[in-house]
C-alpha cells in the first residue's frame, strides 16, 4: 500500500475514533464536563481557613454562582467539549480542567486511552520519519564539510529546534494570545506546556466569553487546536528520530575476550584480543 494513502486512512480512522469517543462521552455522562464544583468549592472554603458549619452550606450556591461568571460561565459546550476532552487525553497533555465524574467514565476514559494514546503517537512516529528524512537530506547537502555526523546532526537540531520554537510557539503564541485574551508570556507558556505534553492546567484555552460567543466558535477553535497538537507534536518527534538516528548502535560489534555463538559451529567462539 502506498505509504501516503496509509498515512491518510489512518487519519482517518484516528477522526473517526476521536469523533466517536466525544459522541459516547458526551451521551453517557452529560454532566461530566465540569465535575462536582461545589464539592470542590467546599473543600477550597474549608482549607482556607474560613469554614463555617453554620453559614458554609448556605454560601455554597453564591459561590458557585460566583466562580461561574468569574471562569467561563460554565456552560456545557456539549459535543466539541467532549472532542476537546478527547483531544487532551490522547495526546497525553490532560490539562485537567475537563475530567470525567462517574466510575463509568473513568473505565471508559481508559479504554478509550489504551487505544488512543498508541494509534496517535504512532501516526506521529509516521510523520516525523517522513520528516527526518527530509531533514537528513538537507543536513547532506548543508553540512557536508561539517567534520563528524555528531557535529553535521548537532547543527541540524539546533536549527531545527530553532524552526519549531519559531514557528510552533513565537509565531502562535500571538494569536492564541489575541484569541484568549491573555498576555503574550502566558500565551507562550501554555504552548510551551502544551507541546511537550506536560499540561500543567494553570491556562487551558477556549473560554474567552468575547471571543467564543457561540458553539460554532468554540469547535472551530477546538478542531484548529487539535491539527495544532499534531503537527507540533510531529516537530518534537522529528527532533526525537534525527537525535535516535545518530546515537550509537545498541547492538555493537562484540568486544575482544567475549564471547559470541556462531551460525556454522556448535561452540561459542571467543574474540581475539588485538595485538
Amino acid at each position: 500500500m502506498n505509504e501516503y494513502l496509509r498515512l491518510m486512512l489512518l487519519f482517518a480512522g484516528l477522526f473517526t475514533y476521536m469523533f466517536i469517543g466525544a459522541g459516547l462521552f458526551h451521551a453517557l455522562e452529560p454532566g461530566w464536563f465540569w465535575g462536582d464544583y461545589e464539592g470542590n468549592i467546599t473543600v477550597t472554603v474549608k482549607d482556607l481557613g474560613i469554614w463555617n458549619i453554620t453559614n458554609v452550606t448556605p454560601a455554597v450556591p453564591d459561590m458557585h454562582s460566583w466562580y461561574n461568571h468569574t471562569l467561563h460561565d460554565f456552560e456545557p459546550r456539549s459535543y466539541m467539549e467532549a472532542f476537546y476532552f478527547c483531544a487532551t487525553v490522547i495526546t497525553t497533555i490532560g490539562y485537567g480542567h475537563i475530567y470525567p465524574v462517574t466510575g463509568f467514565a473513568k473505565f471508559f476514559t481508559a479504554v478509550f486511552a489504551n487505544f488512543g494514546i498508541p494509534a496517535f503517537f504512532y501516526i506521529l512516529a509516521i510523520i516525523g520519519r517522513k520528516f527526518a528524512n527530509l531533514v537528513e537530506a538537507g543536513e547532506a547537502r548543508l553540512f557536508s564539510r561539517v567534520p563528524g555526523p555528531y557535529g553535521r546532526r548537532t547543527l541540524t537540531l539546533l536549527l531545527v529546534e530553532l524552526f519549531g520554537l519559531f514557528f510552533f510557539i513565537l509565531i502562535p503564541a500571538a494569536i492564541v494570545s489575541k484569541v484568549e485574551g491573555w498576555s503574550y508570556g502566558d500565551a507562550t507558556w501554555y504552548l510551551f506546556v502544551s507541546v511537550t505534553t506536560i499540561g500543567f492546567g494553570d491556562l487551558y484555552g477556549g473560554y474567552s466569553e468575547s471571543f467564543f460567543a457561540f458553539d460554532a466558535a468554540f469547535g472551530i477553535y477546538v478542531f484548529c487546536k487539535f491539527w495544532y497538537y499534531i503537527v507540533a507534536l510531529s516537530w518534537v518527534a522529528t527532533m526525537w528520530i534525527l537525535l535516535a538516528d545518530v546515537m550509537p548502535d545498541t547492538e555493537s560489534k562484540p568486544e575482544a575476550g567475549e564471547l559470541v555463538n556462531t551460525e556454522d559451529q556448535d561452540r561459542p567462539e571467543m574474540i581475539p584480543a588485538q595485538a
